[in-house]
């Protein structure tokens, strides 16, 4: 687990590094990529060589290194009986999931322009093998120790390999890629040798693809448009503020005098209202103090209903506010963050602050005078746990 995160930690980095030289945009991409399709065995490599072997996929690249992709492929398997020469074949589709390492942007500054971007993936996939007639047929001669298989074969599958993309333009690109799945030993529909590692015997059956094609990015040249026209706007703000700036400062260096005139005589008239605005100021803080009020209402664990015991707390407010029409509240739900998720707890502490606040609203308080927020388990009121499961209720 360590060595996993320190990896991941390591590709944030660089990925972060990369970024210094020119801008990275995210982009979303498409690929459409045709080959051919070699399934290992004991007969000769075109023996056993499947075409054309198609491939859809789709991707996100988060930054210079790193992307992450699903892809649609499949077309036709191949074996044989080496005994008979016989060759069979069969069908199959295969979903996948990749996580893509760009090679150049590890090791260098990240360029749009680079004409050769090879890159490594890896990762898994669902492959489901059909129409095994083939097979079926010669059945009497496969070996007595065999694993032919009828109808559909479901089989879980590891992948990697490395490509390469030829930039064609901003949009486009031309992409060379070889890919090894591994699949369980009854691809074939025959035993293969095992591999021993210690007591645990491993079998597989392997499906390696060469493919040509074309990758679509989506939106990048755009993007690099609209930044270029960002930057030339902002310069020409930039002048236009410079301008304006001179012109305020002498416009304003005119104006001082008058304004000091008027700021003389303002401050007679400041002096016979501050006696009035100070006494005004304490009956208000007076007011202010007297309307003050906090209660919290505590809810069950990953419950929004109020309890009984609650309901005075919140009869209190009400009180409150029905003495001051000026006065407003805020109600603030929280969630315990021992317990639930961040993004559960976060829809939790807002039905519980929203039920506070219907309950103020059915008493009779008008909606414009409350204010209902809520934090999930981001913060927390007390350290007390069961005191974080609440909503807080602030008058003032």
């Amino acid at each position: 687990m360590r060595k996993a995160l320190f990896v991941i930690s390591s590709l944030l980095v660089l990925s972060t590094t990369a970024l210094a030289q020119e801008t990275f945009y995210p982009d979303w991409n498409l690929g459409i990529k045709a080959g051919a399709t070699y399934t290992a065995g004991e007969a000769k490599f075109a023996d056993l060589l499947s075409y054309p072997t198609v491939a859809l996929s789709a991707g996100y690249q988060f930054t210079p290194v790193f992307s992450l992709r699903g892809e649609l492929s499949g077309f036709q398997g191949k074996g044989s009986l080496p005994g008979i020469g016989k060759i069979y074949k069969w069908n199959y589709g295969q979903l996948n999931a990749d996580a893509v390492l760009d090679i150049c942007n590890i090791f260098a500054d990240y360029k749009s322009s680079r004409l050769f971007n090879p890159y490594i993936f890896a990762g898994i996939g669902g492959n489901v093998a059909f129409n095994n007639q083939e097979a079926q047929g010669v059945k009497a001669d496969f070996p007595t120790k065999n694993k032919l298989w009828d109808g559909t074969l479901p089989s879980f599958t590891g992948r990697f390999g490395g490509g390469l993309d030829i930039r064609l333009s901003d949009a486009v690109k031309l992409s060379l890629e070889v890919v090894d799945n591994v699949l369980t030993d009854k691809f074939n529909s025959k035993t293969g040798e095992a591999w021993q590692i210690g007591k645990t015997v491993l079998d597989f059956d392997y499906n390696i693809s060469a493919l040509l094609g074309l990758k679509f990015t989506l939106g990048q040249a755009r993007r690099k448009a609209e930044a270029a026209a960002a930057l030339a706007a902002a310069e020409a703000a930039a002048a236009a503020k410079a301008a304006a700036d001179k012109a305020a400062a002498d416009k304003a260096a005119a104006e001082r005098a008058a304004r000091e005139a008027a700021e003389r005589a303002a401050a007679e008239r400041a002096a016979a209202e501050r006696a009035a605005a100070e006494r005004a100021a304490a009956e208000a803080a007076a007011r202010a103090a007297a309307r003050a009020a906090e209660e919290h209402v505590f809810f069950i664990i990953g419950r929004t209903d109020i309890r009984p015991s609650e309901t005075p707390k919140i009869d209190h407010i009400i009180e409150i506010m029905n003495k001051y029409p000026e006065a407003v509240c805020t109600v603030t739900g929280y969630a315990d963050k021992n317990t639930g998720t961040t993004k559960g707890n976060l829809i939790l502490s807002q039905k519980r602050a929203e039920i506070v606040t219907e309950a103020l609203v059915k008493a009779g308080i008008a909606r414009e005078r409350i204010v209902t927020d809520y934090k999930g388990d981001t913060e927390a009121v007390s350290p007390i746990v069961a005191e974080n499961r609440v909503a807080v209720l602030v008058t003032k």
